[in-house]
């Protein structure tokens, strides 16, 4: 939930765009005097102009703005040297570009906002700055594998299925390295998000390239999240319902005749 500072803010942000567009974002934006200040309201707007209603929405504005706050702690963090400091500041530059890769997916249930081609290159460029900065930062495989994940999506959506699938499994590979020796690093019920999640997508585009186990592969990781959704409750059950929800509405608008899969289930 929003404090009342940064609804606040956002509410600056929302009449700076709708007033004269990204431009006047980022002039905004880019006149408040402390650094630190800068990124976090970078922040803001990407989470902002990405998640909420604001007249004129568009995706041009959302990725103008948000490569900006990019680039302005990209440069922060050459100031700042080589030490912790420069290491976290591109941590934050990571996270503003997977959360723009994200927010440009065709991937979220009810999400009918039509991308263009550049869109999704953005995305996938988005993407692809976070496989190299999560491996440079030495993040764990659990958040590598997110990065490798939203490149395999944005692959899809271009149509690039071969460079989907090598994408999807790494991202499943590192999944399984994340939770190796729990007994969670399998396709069934209560195993980690993650594993079910890419083990989905890997199904789905290996279906769209006409692979006959890779609707057996989507079904099963369907599957093992609606079992975990009856078995588990809270936290759990939640994630369940997101992830078999996320990989019904992909499937249903990469392979049209999966619907009556979805019925049937």
């Amino acid at each position: 939930m929003a404090t009342d500072q940064e609804e606040g803010r956002w509410e600056e942000l929302r009449a700076a765009m709708e007033r004269g567009g990204a431009a006047e974002v980022i002039r905004y934006i880019e006149a408040i005097e402390d650094p630190e200040t800068r990124r976090t309201v970078y922040a803001v707007a990407q989470k902002g102009f990405g998640n909420r209603k604001w007249d004129g929405r568009n995706f041009d504005a959302l990725v103008e703005v948000v490569t900006a706050g990019i680039g302005e702690t990209l440069q922060q963090a050459l100031q700042g040297g080589d030490g912790e400091t420069a290491w976290k500041l591109t941590d934050f530059a990571n996270r503003l570009s997977y959360n723009l890769s994200a927010d440009l997916a065709e991937c979220w249930p009810g999400d009918e906002a039509p991308r263009e081609r550049h869109h999704i290159e953005a995305g996938l460029r988005a993407a692809e700055d976070c496989v190299r900065w999560r491996r440079e930062l030495g993040k764990p495989p659990d958040r590598r594998a997110m990065a490798y994940w939203a490149v395999g999506m944005h692959q899809m959506s271009l149509g690039n299925l071969h460079e989907a699938v090598g994408a999807f499994e790494t991202a499943s590979g590192l999944a399984r390295l994340s939770v190796v020796g729990t007994g969670r690093d399998e396709v069934k019920v209560g195993s980690d998000f993650g594993v079910l999640l890419y083990a989905g997508y890997l199904g789905i585009v290996r279906w769209m390239l006409g692979d006959p186990e890779g609707r057996a592969q989507y079904e099963a990781a369907c599957a093992a999240f609606d079992e975990s959704a009856a078995k588990f409750e809270g936290e759990e059950q939640e994630d369940a319902v997101f992830g078999v929800a996320q990989l019904r509405w992909v499937a249903g608008k990469f392979r049209p005749d999966a619907h009556a899969t979805v019925v049937e289930q």
